[in-house]
């Protein structure tokens, strides 16, 4: 086989467990490294540190994957694999410094820069479709594993035949077409056995808890009073850290009061300094757009919407990262709540879509 990136079926959920695993993997350790005082499971001149857990799980998820043919198998590979990954990362301030100095103040954001470089990742995984023919024909031979192991459901049994039908029928290059027909034929064989979906608990609860969050978001009174009223806390907050951090800035005998929270003085150096007037300069930029965009969202108007997913991926891409360097991990409350209320704006944009699709449809 030529060197050709062929995207897996359902690698937009694999990637997606990777990210969420390994940031609750950060931050449980970080948490719990914070409330017992950071202990180290040692034994004479022995150090256990948890990089070592980290490359177990790495090579377990790695081995999984390469090993078996299995798609919970590939989900629990790919929980492995970001949990592997955010303990290895966690401990990057002793890779780079000499005296394998733990609390490396640029640690914090090269660690969340990892963070964004996989959830930028599991984005593009997610909204890439395979464009040519050959590629869907590969994410039919993945679902092939169900027909052989009898597991696949009627419906997905007919979603199959469909798929291969609109592509035996298609000219293709004389093999994809050819493959599609004989597969075809495969699957329509009246000796398949098929048996009902019957989800797991866990897939259960998991929809039911769904249903229940999408009632709560999309309904009116959240969408357009709770959302808003969570912009302006957000926006406020922010409006009160800059004042409290530039203050100090014209009169510094107030920073030992006011700028207790930084974990870097902006006093140390000049390229501190520059970059604590970037970092106040882009959060009260931040701050004004989030209040606008909470005032147009309780208006009811689209351009809110949009407003505040351009300020969440500002604060999540550029500001998050920035304060990371000033206070360490303490911004990561902040950047947690900016990736929650961009999943809003996210899943309330794609269901308005959805709506206006079916309208459009009726």
């Amino acid at each position: 086989m030529g060197f050709r990136l062929i995207r897996r079926k359902d690698a937009a959920q694999y990637s997606e467990s990777v990210v969420v695993s390994f940031a609750i993997t950060l931050l449980v350790v970080r948490l719990f490294l914070e409330l017992t005082g950071y202990p180290q499971i040692a034994s004479g001149g022995l150090h256990i540190a948890h990089v070592l857990w980290g490359g177990i799980l790495l090579f377990l998820g790695s081995l999984l994957a390469l090993t078996y043919r299995n798609r919970l198998l590939l989900v629990m590979s790919s929980v492995l694999t970001g949990a592997g990954w955010g303990l290895f990362i966690d401990e990057v301030g002793k890779f780079l410094t000499a005296d394998n100095d733990y609390f490396f103040r640029p640690a914090a954001p090269l660690i969340y820069v990892s963070f964004l470089l996989l959830w930028l990742l599991a984005l593009r995984v997610r909204r890439h479709e395979p464009q040519q023919d050959r590629d869907k024909i590969y994410g039919i031979l993945d679902d092939l594993e169900e027909v052989i192991e009898a597991s696949v459901n009627p419906d997905e049994l007919a979603a199959m035949q469909e798929q291969l039908r609109q592509l035996s029928i298609k000219p293709q290059d004389g093999v994809t077409d050819e493959l599609a027909q004989a597969l075809l034929q495969f699957v329509q064989h009246e000796e398949i056995k098929t048996q009902e979906a019957q989800p797991s608990r866990v897939v259960t609860w998991l929809r039911k808890a769904r249903h229940v969050l999408d009632r709560v978001l999309l309904s009116a009174r959240a969408s357009f009073q709770l959302f808003p009223f969570l912009l302006v806390l957000s926006g406020m907050g922010r409006l009160v850290f800059t004042i409290r951090h530039t203050v100090p800035l014209l009169s510094p005998e107030l920073a030992t009061t006011l700028h207790t929270d930084l974990d870097v003085s902006p006093f140390s150096s000049t390229a501190n300094m520059s970059l604590f007037v970037l970092v106040n300069a882009v959060r009260l930029a931040l701050a004004m757009s989030l209040l606008l965009a909470a005032y147009w969202v309780s208006r009811r108007q689209e351009r809110g919407w949009d407003l505040a997913r351009w300020a969440l991926v500002l604060a999540i891409v550029v500001l998050d990262l920035l304060v990371f360097y000033f206070t360490q991990f303490s911004a990561a409350v902040v950047a947690v709540t900016d990736v929650a209320l961009l999943g809003w704006v996210n899943h309330f944009r794609w269901n308005r879509q959805l709506a206006e699709l079916h309208q459009t449809a009726g």
